[in-house]
Formats: structure tokens, sequence, C-alpha cells
């Protein structure tokens, strides 16, 4: 009895042999790179402040009018107090301060002396050596009605409070420095303020 070979399917053929085809690799597709705003701190610490916590890039504006409650930026000017009502404005004496008044008088030139276009009138109160005021007057003539106060005041020569020796001295140089040649009156004991001070130039200065 013959055995009938029947040939095997194609499709178990194709196989044995490597015949068919491996189905084709995945296509790969590029990852679309992260930003710096897509990542997330690992941790409180790695991560620093969030971004709504961090200070605003730039200089601040300190004039800017802030919201209602927010407290005083750093470095900005503080306004100053209002004053109290009825308080005098800074600078100004207070209601009711007294200042000395002035020494006011009349200056004469002994018949003896004689006064030139060029001299010059110096007119101070004085307090032993220390000179409080002084006042100029260019071509004077005599009588001479004078005034003296503290808006005439040294600086640095003290306040304008008496008694005090007014001195009246023409200078021949013109100068304030005493010199040699001019002439000097003087009146010592004088209040301050006081009025109707009468005083003679009689000297010549040796």
């Amino acid at each position: 009895m013959s055995t009938t070979l029947r040939p095997l399917p194609l499709l178990l053929v194709l196989a044995a042999c490597g015949g068919t085809s491996a189905p084709p690799p995945p296509v790969a597709t590029a990852t679309p790179s992260r930003t710096a705003d897509d990542l997330r701190p690992m941790s409180s610490r790695e991560g620093g402040a969030p971004a709504a916590a961090q200070a605003p890039a730039g200089p601040v504006d300190a004039k800017a009018p802030l919201p209602p409650g927010h407290p005083p930026l750093e470095g900005a000017p503080t306004p100053a107090a209002p004053l109290p009502a009825g308080h005098p404005p800074i600078g100004e004496p207070a209601p009711g301060a007294k200042s000395a008044g002035p020494i006011a008088g009349t200056i004469a030139l002994s018949p003896k002396l004689t006064v030139r276009p060029s001299d010059v009138l110096y007119v101070m109160a004085k307090k032993g050596t220390a000179t409080l005021a002084v006042r100029r007057v260019d071509k004077p003539s005599f009588p001479l009605a004078f005034e003296i106060s503290a808006g005439d005041a040294m600086m640095g020569g003290g306040a304008l409070a008496g008694p005090v020796d007014v001195v009246a001295r023409v200078s021949r140089t013109g100068d304030a420095i005493p010199a040699k040649g001019d002439l000097e009156g003087v009146a010592k004991g004088v209040n301050v303020p006081s009025k109707n001070v009468h005083l003679t130039i009689d000297t010549v200065r040796q």
C-alpha cells in the first residue's frame, strides 16, 4: 500500500523558510523640551521661594501710592508730623517771646575835631574787649542819630545784652581795625534796650 505525500500548505512552508517579513519598528517621535516654567522644585529646599513671593525686578518707586494699610517701604521718606494747632512755623519765634530792643541815641562831634568825606563811622556795642554788635556809616555828618540792635550782632560775639559800652569811632582809613589818628567817643554802662543815649567823639587815638 503506497502512501501519497500531500504538499504542505504554502503558509507553513513560508513560515519555515523565514519568508515572512518582521513587522516594521515603531517610529520614534521627539519629546518636546521642557521649559524652566514647566520644571517644579523637588522640595522646598531645592526649589527656593515661589515665583509669586520673589521681589519684582527693577527699582521700587518709593513715591508710588501704596494700597490702604500697606506698611511704608524701606528707605521711603517719613512724612513730617503736623504741628499742633496754633504752633508757629518752624524758624519763627514762639508767641510771647521777647527780644532785647535796640540802643538808640545821638552821636556828637567835638568842635575841636573834623571829619573828611572819606572817613567811615563805626558804632559798636562792646562788653569788655568783645564786640557784640557793630554798624557802619559811610560819610557821616554830625550830630548823627544812631540805632544798633541784635540785627547788627557779630557772629560768635554773643547776645546783645546789657550793660554794654557804646563806642563811636571815626576811621580815617575806612578799616574796622583801630588805627592811630582815628577819632573816638564812648558811653559806658548802657542798658539794653535804651533810648536817648548821647555820646561825643572827642578823643584822637594815639
